[in-house]
């Protein structure tokens, strides 16, 4: 439940350095491993990533006072691995939510919700996209609960005992989500 007002907006030139802050701490605090360029290129130059090419996205969440509270992605394409999903998703109308982070001293207030819902709006009724998809690590507390208490529909869990990452792969019935009712259903 929120406590207090919540604005979820898509980012703007004046967002991006704060939003790459954000980002940046998540990966370091929450994730472990910090930032890397061969998973995380996006951030390298989120402006040139979000802004400024077409059918990709930057969301955030912010309280009431400002306050930065956590973002999520929309990027264009499927996953880059594994092949399996590769060749699914290949030739689809496919967008990759991405980047779902919220700050843990913001968390369990509905942000990461609301950030999920604007996010899957936009890729679905702005930029078109049929389906949308998103890969979690189970190995990060509370993720896979969080995703599954979404409307989703597993596509392929790849979990693999002592790995470091520990993923499952997901589609978002963007229908499902809050306020999103009269969106058409793609398959």
């Amino acid at each position: 439940m929120l406590a207090t007002r919540l604005s979820v907006d898509l980012a703007g030139p004046d967002d991006v350095a704060p939003a790459r802050a954000l980002m940046m701490r998540v990966l370091e605090e929450d994730l472990g491993y910090g930032f890397r360029p061969e998973w995380h290129a996006d951030l390298a130059d989120p402006a040139s990533a979000y802004l400024r090419t077409p059918g990709q996205a930057l969301f955030l969440a912010r309280d009431a006072e400002g306050t930065l509270l956590g973002t999520t992605a929309v990027k264009a394409g499927g996953p880059r691995s594994p092949q399996v999903l590769v060749d699914h998703y290949a030739g689809r109308s496919v967008a990759q939510l991405a980047r779902v982070w919220v700050l843990a001293e913001h968390r369990r207030r509905g942000v990461a919700r609301a950030l999920v819902a604007a996010a899957a709006r936009w890729a679905a009724v702005e930029a078109g996209y049929r389906t949308v998809y998103l890969h979690t690590d189970a190995a990060v507390p509370g993720a896979e609960a969080f995703w599954r208490s979404m409307p989703v529909r597993e596509v392929l869990d790849e979990r693999t005992p002592g790995a470091l990452l520990q993923t499952i792969h997901f589609e978002l019935d963007v229908t499902a989500l809050p306020g999103n009712h009269d969106q058409p259903h793609h398959d």
